[in-house]
């Protein structure tokens, strides 16, 4: 269909919105135009990597920051050996110790890990100091050897 002006495009796009992106929602859903899709961000991406790269960083930290509030809501904001309440000085622990094997495991993002797992048994909150203090000593936070 011809228009002869961008106003008269706009309004025969006003009067038939709902049909004209039902029709695009339907054409994005076919597997060619899938492939195409993929292709175009392909091509995309190693044409603006940089630009591509700080967009995910910026979109990956922003999911670590949700599943550690996330975790800290559900396992609690507290330290559970010594009260600290501090958010940047907290930390998730293995109550039964084995952090070392699991974490080379699954790599480093444990509160990931634990949002994506729906929230397992066996953790609790720490502070990194009680869950440094757990590790030296043997399991036993060096609070607890003073009560």
């Amino acid at each position: 269909m011809g228009y002869k002006t961008l106003e008269q495009r706009r309004e025969h796009y006003q009067k038939n919105k709902n049909e004209i992106n039902r029709k695009r929602r339907e054409s994005n859903k076919t597997p060619e135009m899938k492939i195409k899709r993929r292709a175009e961000n392909r091509n995309w991406r190693e044409n603006n990597r940089e630009l591509a790269n700080e967009r995910s960083n910026i979109a990956k930290k922003k999911y670590e920051t949700k599943c550690k509030k996330l975790v800290f809501e559900h396992y609690g904001k507290e330290c559970v050996c010594c009260g600290e309440t501090i958010e940047e000085f907290l930390t998730m622990d293995h109550i039964n110790d084995g952090g070392t094997k699991h974490r080379k495991k699954i790599g480093n993002k444990i509160n990931v890990w634990l949002f994506v797992n729906n929230f397992p048994k066996g953790f609790q909150t720490l502070c990194f100091n009680c869950n440094w203090g757990k590790h030296i000593n043997g399991g036993i936070c060096p609070h607890k050897n003073k009560k």
